[in-house]
């Protein structure tokens, strides 16, 4: 009742930008109660769902909600249990999404398969600045799509890949996709057994980057 109640006041309240309900214990039927009363909300900057109980059927319903929604530009949904679907319906939302600049979905289970859908999203978001996909069960599979992301993507600003086995290997080819990227400033790299000569690399790129950009600034 108390869901029922907080849902149709968010669905009134037209001046609301920030909405965060963390560790509440919510899961999926009270979350996705909560996202349906915000599809059609004209002021809702930031949603924060984080450190709660909530898995693909809110990862479906956070995808209607990007689908449908023109002003929401954080999604914070760390630390619950989406897995594979529910990331994927967020990356078939975000090909056509124009307005969110922030995801976070670290701690949670998407696997390569999530992952690399949501890769193929970001060859064609152009809004995105920000993602995070720490502690994922991400491996080279997911490395190879990232690093397609990186050669291609002109937006992406700020990565968080930390604590997923990519692998020598996956480290390898994401240092080959930034050798053309000319935008992304921060690369979070830690815990992915990547090799040290992959890292430096990498981190001298993302600084090189960095200072461009301020420079023309």
């Amino acid at each position: 009742k108390d869901c029922f109640l907080l849902a149709k006041a968010i669905k009134s309240c037209a001046h609301l930008q920030v909405l965060r309900l963390q560790r509440c214990q919510i899961e999926d039927e009270k979350a996705r109660l909560i996202i349906s009363n915000l599809l059609q909300h004209t002021g809702l900057k930031i949603l924060d769902l984080s450190h709660n109980k909530v898995g693909d059927r809110t990862g479906r319903a956070a995808g209607k909600l990007l689908s449908v929604n023109r002003s929401l530009e954080q999604l914070h949904l760390s630390d619950n249990q989406i897995k594979a679907e529910g990331a994927s319906a967020i990356a078939f939302a975000l090909k056509k999404n124009t307005t969110l600049q922030v995801l976070n979905l670290k701690l949670n289970r998407i696997t390569d398969e999530g992952g690399k859908n949501i890769c193929q999203a970001l060859l064609k978001n152009t809004s995105l600045l920000s993602i995070d996909l720490s502690s994922n069960g991400l491996g080279e599979q997911m490395a190879a799509a990232l690093a397609e992301v990186l050669s291609r993507n002109a937006s992406l600003r700020h990565i968080t890949i930390s604590c997923n086995k990519l692998g020598v290997a996956g480290g390898r080819v994401l240092q080959e996709g930034l050798e053309e990227n000319r935008v992304l400033e921060t690369f979070d790299l830690r815990l992915t057994e990547i090799s040290q000569q992959s890292e430096h690399s990498i981190m001298n790129v993302v600084k090189g980057n960095k200072e461009q950009l301020q420079a023309a600034v």
